[in-house]
């Protein structure tokens, strides 16, 4: 058995038509073998077969295409579809400022015993549509996340503007990340972050605490930025609706702020947060010039362009991205905010907005990649592709026929969640045959 280069008795062999180990990479028909939660070989259905010890289980899925399975870089899965189930008659405001206050009002009266059934559902819903790792802005029970199925990327958020409610709000952000922390040694697919939640509800004082407690802590940093106009308005002037509609319904006081008085970039570089590991989210609002210095500063992108699209906000400036080489990820948002949490909806939108010349085949491979790779790199998390070494997180939907030079363009216009066959995390089947 040692001359296969095998030093298990035990794995498990998946074989499909059509094998994508990465973006760069197809095998027709290929396999790979997985034991432990490790993928152990990637190759020829012929090779990888003519490899194994006859002791291993295969599994063949005939019709069938295997890839890295996808990351949906941002969502809140704590956040229901029906804000309460519906008991108070809620429908999403027009206007994004009303679907803030909504939330805040839907989070005060909430029963503390819901959060891990919708938690539940979320992550079941995501794996039906075969996302296999998220990152995930941490609900109010954190204890939901010692049975997460997918990988995740849990970010500890932090809200706080006043400057007195700053050393409170540090102290607390700080023990629920520990808590997270110990979640996280029995539950090996779960890793921590924090989240000052955006510059428009995290004060400077508060921002500089947190920047602190990421250093000491090593914690990669998620913000929500540049999401809408009437966010650039607060931060560059302290007025618009946040100013007077906002604040005042929640009882704060912001008189006071006369906005951040310098750039976005420079702000961020200022608090320290501009460095490798500040993941943005968003970035609607942000100039293609200020796009380029935030990530020549480091910071990598998220895009959640339906989210957007639905509290009216614009869309992110996909075309720059996609043409300028920038490496950005995609993401859902909250059930809140989208009908589903379907990332191939996602990317298929992405897709819509792009206004350049890149040849379609191109364009949707550099999407599958942004969906893949750039997702888990975005979250600092293993996997995005299927490599010797690599975690065994994978999907086999329903291949949709055609050659190679294809067959993103094909997956991203065909695949729905009827057409996801299973949805493997860290070698266990978390959705479809055998979950």
């Amino acid at each position: 058995m040692e001359k296969h280069g095998f030093g298990t008795t035990c794995g498990t062999v998946y074989v499909a038509s059509r094998l994508i180990a990465d973006t760069d990479q197809i095998f027709s028909p290929g396999a790979i073998v997985v034991s432990d939660g490790k993928v152990l070989m990637v190759g020829c259905k012929s090779d990888v077969l003519g490899s194994v010890p006859a002791s291993f289980t295969v599994r063949e899925f005939p019709g069938a295409v295997m890839l890295p399975g996808l990351v949906n870089a941002h969502t809140h899965l704590q956040i229901p579809r029906d804000i309460d189930g519906g008991k108070h008659g809620d429908r999403r405001p027009e206007d994004f400022t009303g679907w803030l206050l909504q939330m805040i009002r839907w989070r005060l009266r909430s029963d503390p015993s819901t959060f891990s059934r919708i938690f539940r559902r979320g992550a079941e819903e995501a794996l039906s549509f075969g996302t296999t790792a998220v990152g995930e802005i941490a609900g109010p029970d954190i204890s939901c996340y010692e049975s997460c199925q997918l990988r995740a990327r849990v970010f500890v958020e932090g809200i706080g503007f006043s400057p007195e409610a700053a050393p409170m709000q540090q102290e607390a952000i700080r023990e629920i990340v520990l808590r997270l922390e110990k979640i996280s040694k029995d539950n090996p697919l779960v890793f921590s972050g924090l989240s000052p939640h955006t510059l428009y509800t995290v004060g400077e004082e508060l921002l500089r605490r947190l920047v602190i407690l990421y250093k000491v802590m090593s914690l990669p940093v998620c913000l929500h930025l540049a999401e809408s106009k009437a966010e650039i308005e607060f931060l560059e002037h302290g007025r618009g609706e946040f100013a007077t509609r906002l604040y005042p319904e929640v009882g704060q006081d912001v008189s006071w702020f006369c906005g951040i008085g310098m750039p976005i970039p420079t702000y961020l570089e200022k608090m320290g947060l501009l460095r490798k590991g500040l993941l943005l989210v968003h970035n609607v609002h942000l100039s293609t010039e200020e796009i380029n210095v935030l990530n020549e500063g480091g910071a990598r992108f998220v895009l959640c362009p339906r989210s957007n699209r639905a509290h009216g906000n614009g869309v992110p400036d996909v075309t720059h991205f996609v043409d300028s080489g920038i490496p950005f990820a995609i993401g859902t948002d909250s059930l809140g905010s989208v009908d589903d949490l379907n990332l191939w909806q996602e990317i298929r939108y992405v897709r819509s907005l792009y206004e350049g010349r890149l040849r379609e085949n191109e364009l949707c491979g550099v999407l599958m990649r942004a969906a893949t790779v750039n997702g888990a790199a975005a979250l600092s998390l293993p996997g995005g592709s299927l490599f010797t070494g690599a975690p065994a997180d994978f999907v086999l939907v329903d291949d949709p026929g055609g050659d190679d030079a294809g067959i993103y363009r094909r997956l991203l216009d065909r695949t729905e969640r009827a057409n996801v066959r299973m949805t493997v995390v860290a070698g266990l089947v978390a959705h479809g045959k055998g979950a």
